[in-house]
């Protein structure tokens, strides 16, 4: 694998469900770029972020802060902030397999550059594939999600995720 490279939301959405060790049993290694570690970790700690602070202690172990490498990448930045700019260069940058990343306009212009794009929703889902979690710990997770103000995931997402992902159970189990 060429590598992972995260934005901000996946990290702080794992950080406050306190699942950031799924990262490490995924990927091993997740690249970032300065940019996210100001916005998630110092900006984060500033304001006394419970998930700044978990998101740190992976620093150099899981996730490796890496500059960017200058493409002449033509990157449409429409509704897109400069780190998730950041997180698509440095994905290219370094021929990533995966990008990590929430904002739908952020996902769609990764896509448009060739990347293969997952968000928090399908970091968990691929968990809950390897057995890194359990179907009812997947599923709380995402009612969790759902129903807090404090991550930026549509409850309505997260329903989906969580019935497609029903269905793909059962269908294993017959």
């Amino acid at each position: 694998m060429s590598g992972v490279v995260s934005n901000a939301g996946p990290l702080i959405t794992l950080g406050k469900l306190n699942l950031l060790h799924i990262l490490g049993k995924l990927y091993s290694h997740v690249y970032i770029s300065k940019v996210v570690y100001e916005e998630v970790i110092v900006n984060g700690i500033r304001f006394g972020c419970i998930d700044a602070f978990r998101v740190k202690l992976l620093i150099n172990d899981t996730l490796i802060v890496k500059n960017i490498i200058p493409t002449n990448v033509n990157i449409i930045n429409v509704g897109i902030d400069e780190g998730e700019i950041e997180t698509i260069e440095l994905a290219i940058g370094i021929n990533a397999d995966l990008i990590l990343i929430d904002d739908w306009h952020a996902r769609v212009e990764a896509r448009n550059q060739g990347l293969t794009v997952k968000g928090s929703l399908g970091v968990l889902y691929s968990a809950y594939k390897d057995d890194l979690i359990n179907f009812k710990q997947f599923k709380d997770t995402l009612k969790e999600i759902a129903y807090r103000d404090d991550i930026w995931i549509s409850g309505d997402l997260c329903m989906k995720v969580l019935d497609a992902a029903s269905v793909l159970k059962k269908g294993s189990m017959e």
